[in-house]
């Protein structure tokens, strides 16, 4: 499951905060992304927030508001948070300097575009630090944490499973179809009824076997070899590992 997008809408008047939800909902719905949104009406009440849980991944933020303005907040999270994508949103141009100074995404101008914020958003998503995924496994007793990016392939045999990275093999009593739920669908295919392999490890691929990286061979199945090239492809062209 993807981790939710934390999404904070600090913004004073409540007209504009309705139809900021509004659009953040109808962008989340349409790249079917996760999201929590979070409302503050002054610069403070997010202020509070933040330091209390650096959570947030986007913050949509209202420059004119009374006693701290949006400027002056996002300099204050900038002396502490160099990852927070910030997207200024004002009725006036005055403060375009002032966006670049505090690496904001975007300026947007009241009365907000739906399709331009859109844009915003979509580069925000871009920015945020992708989560580590890992798997864990029972070795002897003890319960190992294993980077999903360090495994090359996976092999089964009749009651166990054996999990192969450049450094390690991990034998664990597993069936293969089980750790194959376990794993990024973006980053793995099955090629084979005993095999899995990691797409970023592939070296080539012929009709036959798979050549990795540092050169290990894995057998393709006929059957699987259309969706496993298929899945090669788009993932060195960047459509499934964004």
């Amino acid at each position: 499951m993807l981790k939710p997008i934390n999404i904070a809408i600090c913004e004073d008047d409540r007209i504009q905060v309705e139809l900021l939800e509004g659009y953040v909902k109808s962008w989340a719905s349409k790249n079917k992304l996760p999201v929590r949104i979070e409302v503050f009406y002054s610069g403070e009440a997010f202020e509070f927030s933040w330091s209390m849980d650096k959570k947030y991944d986007i913050l949509l933020l209202d420059i004119e508001m009374k006693e701290l303005n949006g400027v002056q907040l996002a300099k204050r999270i900038r002396l502490e948070d160099e990852l927070l994508n910030i997207i200024f949103i004002t009725a006036i141009p005055d403060y375009i300097a002032e966006g670049y100074n505090v690496s904001a995404i975007n300026y947007l101008i009241k009365p907000i575009s739906e399709e331009k914020l859109f844009e915003c958003l979509d580069k925000a998503i871009k920015k945020i630090p992708k989560e580590e995924e890992a798997i864990l496994i029972d070795l002897d007793g003890e319960t190992i944490r294993i980077k999903q990016e360090d495994i090359l392939y996976i092999e089964a045999f009749s009651h166990s499973i054996e999990i192969n990275t450049k450094e390690d093999k991990y034998i664990t009593r597993k069936n293969i179809s089980t750790i194959e739920k376990e794993l990024d669908e973006k980053a793995f295919v099955r090629c084979h009824r005993s095999y899995i392999v990691g797409l970023k490890h592939i070296k080539k691929i012929g009709k036959t076997e798979i050549e990795l990286d540092d050169g290990r061979i894995i057998p393709v199945s006929r059957r699987q070899y259309s969706n496993v090239n298929m899945a090669f492809i788009k993932y060195y062209r960047g459509e499934i590992n964004e």
